[in-house]
């Protein structure tokens, strides 16, 4: 049998940093095979083990990635925690090529066009494929497939997929090494972890057999008492001096809210799909920026704000729109889990729309999902109008 995997091009670097316990757990674990997957829930550090195996390995590495933020947030990880400028680093993607053939950053997107494959992908001695669930697409695995590094390094919070495509991941990226489970990874932080739940009188405004989910969406960013419900407890969480994320996957949602904060909130953010670049950075500087003596909610959407986004202050999400698939709801409530000074508890406002029995099967989906997270089921509609039977209702079902 002939080896043709690439055992890659020496490298002098070294780790400025100290691994956590769990993580150094994990990065032992990845060492003792040449291919494997981690996974481990948002907020476990799995950036920082990337650069601790390339430390480790001593070879040049390609980090793969399909969004340009976390290639702009690898690029400042690997900087800090490998000591070096950042301009030695390559980066392929985002209107830049500068291939160092050392350790570059490639945004899949760009390493494949009309069919054909960068050469540069053969070049590396351990390639780490983050948010490695996405392999599962086409152009995404034809990229995969040319890499002949030795040490080939998968990333997740979430190895399943709902389209049942999974043991793709496994194909490329080998078995999974080290499994941290969000539940364990959620007893052991210094924070409560709490679900508020917020019933609506929400109805669907028409009647037709062939009403679907995407109508059902335009209807409730439209609906004016859910929309002012949703709004006041974002303002008594500000009150509360609170760091609210709210998510939507309206852009028309998110608009509304904005308008509505204005001259109730001292700093709006909104961040949404199609923002370039340049945009994205300006935006990310002024969060970096704000007091923390400042209130300020930052507004997204989930395909946005899922993966890539990092904000240690955040501590409470509102969920405007309902979602079903716990991977989902893993990435979104995993904004919240990053460490910051006197975070005591995260808080999750999950709002239920009882009469929409589409969006009530939703819910059932939630609560196994929050089950499985680590987090409190509470009821917090001292406010809203709140349906005893039908709350006995979800709970009594088998769930």
């Amino acid at each position: 049998i002939v080896d043709g995997r690439f055992e890659g091009v020496p490298i002098d670097v070294v780790f400025n940093g100290e691994l956590r316990p769990l993580q150094k757990e994990a990065g032992s674990k990845l060492l003792e095979d040449d291919i494997g997957i981690l996974s481990a829930p948002t907020a476990f550090g799995k950036t920082v083990i990337g650069a601790w195996l390339i430390a480790e390995r001593k070879v040049n590495s390609l980090v793969l990635v399909h969004r340009q933020q976390l290639m702009d947030q690898w690029r400042e990880r690997l900087a800090l925690f490998l000591g070096l400028p950042i301009e030695k680093l390559g980066q392929v993607g985002g209107g830049k090529k500068k291939v160092t053939g050392f350790i570059d950053i490639g945004l899949l997107q760009s390493l494949i066009r009309k069919g054909q494959v960068k050469d540069m992908v053969a070049g590396y001695g351990q390639v780490i494929v983050d948010e490695c669930r996405h392999i599962p697409a086409f152009t995404f695995e034809q990229v995969l497939k040319q890499v002949k590094a030795k040490y080939i390094v998968g990333l997740t919070a979430t190895p399943i997929r709902k389209d049942g495509h999974h043991p793709i991941i496994m194909m490329q990226c080998g078995s999974i090494r080290f499994n941290e489970s969000a539940k364990r990874q959620a007893a052991a932080r210094p924070f409560k972890h709490i679900v508020l739940i917020r019933y609506t009188d929400f109805k669907i405004p028409f009647e037709s057999k062939d009403v679907g989910i995407q109508d059902i969406y335009a209807a409730l960013a439209l609906d004016k008492h859910r929309n002012e419900l949703i709004f006041n407890d974002l303002l008594k969480a500000l009150e509360m001096g609170r760091s609210p994320l709210l998510l939507t996957e309206r852009i028309e949602h998110l608009e509304l809210f904005a308008e509505r904060l204005k001259g109730f909130a001292q700093n709006i953010i909104v961040l949404r799909g199609g923002m370039g670049s340049r945009q994205r950075k300006k935006v990310a500087d002024r969060i970096k920026v704000i007091p923390g003596s400042e209130e300020r909610v930052i507004l997204a959407t989930g395909s946005y704000i899922g993966e890539g986004f990092d904000d240690a202050r955040l501590d409470t999400l509102f969920l405007a729109m309902p979602i079903s698939w716990r991977g989902t709801l893993q990435q979104y409530v995993g904004r919240l889990h990053r460490l910051y000074d006197n975070k005591q508890v995260v808080e999750v406002y999950d709002y239920v729309d009882i009469h929409v029995p589409t969006l009530m099967r939703m819910y059932k989906k939630r609560l196994k999902g929050y089950e499985s997270i680590g987090y409190i089921i509470q009821s917090g509609n001292e406010n809203s109008n709140q349906q005893p039977d039908e709350y006995e209702y979800i709970q009594s079902e088998d769930l």
